[in-house]
């Protein structure tokens, strides 16, 4: 496998590095320190994991015995651990830096958990947030598992919070351990709505914020990001009508440490904000869904700074390229995880 960190590509070419694992799914990708790639999803239906070297070859791989996914991962002096979904129950595991299994368990939800975001408190304790999947909301009871857990697996913590369906597609913590989800949460017959909350490190709420919800159309939250400065960055979806009916279009917001809403914007006619991270230079990168399309905003207007494309040509509405998670590699380029074509996909893209 060829390893390429500049922005220089071969003729014709849009990617500077693409992997596919084979049939699957990729939820979760993040650059290391030894600049290599962490990655995971689910891949021939089991819970995968596996980790590349700075120069892009495999270096760990571990395909749980169980089936359903890992749909976030953190890197640890020992190798690494990992969060998802098996059956609707929390998945957690410990992977050795041989990718062998160190520990696993199933955690039960009290409804059909699908994904869960692990967030690493320091001291060896993890927070694991699992929720329902945003689309599934005939499941009237789904709400959000807090689940606190030490390297050995025992579990510290485990409590539900909300009411009705909410899900937390996903989750992100700030330097004074303050939790940021990213929610859609339906009551009743009403449409799902687009809402940021925060909690406190004692799992208690402080606030949740509205993003300018239609009453007549659906939105959710689906990734959050934090500053330095106690601002959080958050990507998602709403509904829209044209002329055809209902169009969906991806959005990217801004939020303040009290809740107050900065600026949002609307990115990409029918996509889904999937992921938002910021690059360190005031700008926030969001990850649209369909086409794995990236857009680039100011932090403080919102205004658009940039679009890169992942392919040259790529039809939001027909694709098989999706995108679930994207990230900075520490030469400054874009990481993006996802699915093309069915499969378990990575790909590395110019920033510029």
């Amino acid at each position: 496998m060829l390893l390429i960190l500049s922005c220089k590509k071969e003729e014709g070419s849009n990617i500077l590095w693409e992997k596919s694992l084979g049939e699957g799914n990729a939820y979760f990708i993040e650059s290391l320190a030894d600049s290599g790639l962490l990655s995971c999803g689910t891949l021939s239906g089991k819970a995968y994991l596996v980790k590349f070297t700075s120069g892009k070859s495999i270096e760990t791989d571990y395909t749980s015995e169980r089936s359903g996914s890992f749909s976030s991962a953190i890197s640890s002096g020992s190798g690494y651990f990992a969060a998802g979904s098996s059956d609707g129950n929390m998945l957690l595991a410990q992977i050795s830096i041989d990718g062998e299994k160190i520990w696993e368990k199933t955690i039960p939800a009290g409804f059909y958990l699908d994904i869960a975001t692990l967030l690493d408190e320091g001291d060896g304790i993890f927070l694991a947030v699992g929720s329902a999947s945003p689309d599934s909301t005939e499941n009237a009871d789904a709400t959000i598992l807090f689940v606190r857990f030490n390297t050995s697996g025992q579990v510290i913590e485990k409590d539900s919070v909300e009411t009705g369906f909410v899900s937390a597609s996903k989750a992100c913590s700030d330097n004074l351990g303050n939790i940021y989800l990213a929610v859609a949460k339906k009551s009743g017959s009403q449409k799902p709505k687009a809402i940021i909350m925060k909690y406190n490190s004692d799992l208690q709420k402080l606030w949740e914020t509205e993003l300018y919800n239609n009453p007549d159309f659906s939105s959710v939250c689906l990734d959050a990001a934090t500053d330095g400065s106690g601002n959080v960055f958050v990507s998602g979806r709403t509904e829209a009508s044209n002329l055809s009916g209902t169009l969906s279009n991806s959005f990217l917001a801004s939020v303040n440490r009290n809740g107050g809403v900065n600026w949002k914007k609307y990115m990409e006619n029918s996509n889904s904000g999937s992921s938002v991270v910021l690059n360190g230079e005031d700008e926030v990168f969001m990850l649209n869904r369909n086409c794995l399309i990236i857009n680039k905003a100011d932090c403080t207007t919102g205004s658009g700074t940039g679009t890169i494309r992942m392919f040259s040509e790529c039809d939001s509405y027909t694709t098989d390229a999706f995108g679930n998670d994207i990230s900075i590699a520490k030469c400054g380029n874009i990481l993006a995880a996802g699915s093309l074509g069915g499969n378990f996909y990575l790909a590395l893209k110019c920033s510029q």
